[in-house]
């Protein structure tokens, strides 16, 4: 049909209910713009849109509801989507308390979700059944990987673990056909350290600021980018000891070593 026609069946319905998972999905998008972009409206966006579910869809114990009132939820979806959220607004601005956050979603998705072989879609006993989704089960297994690398807890790491073996089971990956990419960078990204780099330098310095926002640039999807501001004490997971320089500067490690410390943005692009 031609517009004029469309028109005259009417206007669809617009859904103008506000979800978490949609929002943990919105706010992980505008991170990763504001990452390769520099550009603060969108992290401000971000982080509002955190907020307001927050406030308004967080349950006891770091879950969260999908909308106002879920007949059957919680559904992991949800919980999953804004952990991934919190774990990005961590990596962007540094501040610990995203990572509080994140680690409490995760808390709450093994503590209400976890099955006897990966995770399943909701904890309630309503219908249809609580299954196994295999989308799911791959942002888990992600997820929990670069947690357990940004806070140290082996928990997550054994999280990762539990759903990778759902999506290594046989059939699973013979019935995706040919949508397997998913899986293979599930298993990729756990049998493999992150790009890690390390800003040292206070949070008020120019210098420190420049390097991390080269930091974020770095087009890589699987890194583990963090400040360390030694006034606000070490970071999560102290895996690494860096020396103490006079001025700010990045390093860029691997799971046996760093570099020598990196003092421009220039530079850090480089290497």
């Amino acid at each position: 049909m031609d517009d004029e026609a469309r028109r005259e069946k009417g206007i669809p319905r617009i859904d103008t209910h506000v979800y978490s998972r949609e929002n943990g999905w919105a706010i992980q998008a505008l991170a990763a713009l504001y990452a390769v972009t520099g550009e603060k409206e969108y992290l401000d966006d971000a982080v509002r849109a955190a907020n307001w579910i927050i406030a308004r869809r967080a349950l006891p114990g770091g879950g969260f509801s999908h909308d106002e009132k879920d007949v059957a939820g919680p559904y992991l979806g949800d919980t999953l989507s804004m952990g991934g959220a919190f774990l990005a607004l961590y990596t962007v601005t540094a501040d610990p308390s995203w990572l509080d956050r994140a680690t409490s979603a995760a808390q709450f998705i093994n503590a209400h979700f976890r099955s006897d072989s990966g995770f399943s879609t909701s904890s309630g006993s309503g219908t249809p059944r609580p299954t196994r989704q295999v989308d799911e089960n791959i942002a888990l297994v992600r997820f929990a990987n670069l947690l357990n690398h940004y806070s140290g807890d082996a928990t997550f790491r054994e999280m990762a673990e539990h759903a990778m073996r759902h999506l290594a089971a046989p059939g699973i990956a013979e019935r995706r056909g040919f949508q397997v990419g998913g899986i293979l960078l599930s298993d990729r990204e756990l049998s493999s350290p992150p790009l890690h780099i390390t800003v040292v330098g206070s949070k008020n310095d120019s210098a420190a600021r420049s390097l991390f926002l080269a930091a974020l640039k770095q087009p890589a999807t699987y890194k583990r980018v963090e400040w360390l501001d030694e006034t606000e004490g070490p970071l999560r997971n102290a895996d690494v000891e860096y020396p103490r320089i006079d001025k700010a500067a990045a390093f860029l490690c691997t799971d046996r070593s760093c570099s020598a410390p990196i003092f421009t943005s220039e530079k850090l692009k480089v290497r």
